[in-house]
């Protein structure tokens, strides 16, 4: 059996490392997988295409079906343009929190689940343990697809997912879906002083957002009052294009998203943009330029958590936890992921959202107490 190590010197190593979503994870990985292997864990990986990213998925406990999963992404947001008042990879406790790049999000949990190691070790394992740490989760949940396929044609097959994502340790049984899109609008170049004769793409672009916003507030309508804000939100938030200002811009892109509530079928979004975008905005420029269009493509997808509170993972949370309530939050995580694979999935773990992604991004250090006292009790649970 290892020697424990402190969960807070854990969460500082787990933060050195840089494990930016543009960038490799596997100096983290290979270090995560040699505390799991020494503990006695039987591990598996799958990589990108690129192999310079890969999951780890790790078992303690018998071979069989079943088994609980305690999931985090080791991939982190950017700290480009934010102003740190401490180096973001070099964590640093004050007063009561860790500072620090993924202290919220989530190395937090991670840090603290790897510390308990020789206690599931030590345990006597009724059914599985099981470890999933994937890559890519920040840039639309990329990485978990590939070791949930994994899973599927190895047969492992587990019965539910605790996804450590901050939440305060409140249980969340649902959360929206998502997508990212890329809408290219292509036009003719020609000079400013005679538009007629082109078709601006920057001027397209606007009309563009602006039918995303018509068709964002059609759906506010359809509301489930779980979720904040209660509806299916549509956004533009990056427009890229144009090369000087007396040139009509042959090109332009508008990067949008939608969030969507769960049980809702978030292709319709798609479909009312695309035919609304044929119908309301291009026949004004193909009056000038015939081949003027839009093309949209979606970069990253990830299906909604749909709220089912007599789910494996819900009573386990809510056991452990003592939680009269489950609640539900418009950002998105792996678990749907998990649930669309029929293992049953619950958020739950240390930090507030409030604090992902941001310069000085912090964890409590109460929260990583809680979460360690909630990931015994789940232990105990597997040895019962």
């Amino acid at each position: 059996m290892t020697a424990r190590v402190d969960p807070l010197d854990l969460v500082r190593l787990l933060i050195g490392f840089d494990t930016t979503s543009r960038g490799t994870n596997l100096p983290l990985i290979d270090f995560a997988q040699e505390l799991l292997e020494a503990a006695g864990a039987r591990c598996r990986r799958t990589l990108d295409p690129d192999r310079i990213k890969a999951n780890l998925f790790a078992t303690f406990g018998p071979d069989a079906p079943g088994g609980i999963v305690l999931s985090g992404h080791t991939d982190v947001v950017p700290v480009d343009g934010q102003e740190w008042s401490s180096d973001p990879f070099n964590a640093e406790i004050r007063g009561n929190k860790m500072f620090g790049r993924g202290t919220c999000d989530m190395k937090g949990f991670v840090g603290v689940a790897l510390s308990l190691l020789p206690e599931i070790a030590g345990a006597k394992l009724k059914r599985p343990i099981h470890f999933a740490l994937s890559y890519d989760e920040e840039v639309g949940c990329a990485g978990v697809r590939g070791l949930l396929e994994d899973l599927g044609a190895a047969g492992i097959k587990p019965a539910l997912a605790i996804v450590g994502e901050p939440t305060e340790m409140r249980v969340v049984g649902a959360h929206k879906a998502g997508a990212v899109l890329h809408t290219h609008c292509h036009g003719r170049e020609g000079h400013s002083s005679k538009p007629h004769l082109g078709a601006n793409a920057v001027m397209m672009a606007g009309e563009f957002v602006h039918l995303l916003e018509s068709i964002g507030d059609g759906l506010r309508g359809d509301t489930d009052h779980r979720f904040d804000p209660p509806f299916t939100t549509v956004q533009a938030n990056m427009i890229q294009g144009g090369s000087a200002v007396n040139i009509l811009a042959r090109d332009a892109v508008v990067t949008w998203e939608y969030r969507a509530l769960p049980d809702r079928d978030p292709t319709l979004i798609l479909d009312a943009v695309r035919s609304r975008a044929e119908s309301e905005i291009l026949p004004k420029y193909r009056a000038n330029v015939a081949d003027a269009r839009f093309e949209t493509e979606v970069h990253a997808t990830y299906p909604g958590l749909v709220m089912d509170e007599t789910s494996e993972a819900v009573l386990l949370a809510r056991d452990v936890t003592g939680a009269n309530q489950v609640e539900a939050v418009a950002y998105g995580t792996e678990a749907g992921h998990f649930q669309r694979a029929g293992i049953s999935a619950v958020i739950c773990g240390p930090g507030s959202i409030d604090q992902a992604h941001k310069a000085d991004e912090f964890v409590a250090l109460p929260e990583l107490t809680k979460c360690e006292d909630f990931l015994r009790k789940v232990i105990a649970k597997a040895a019962a």
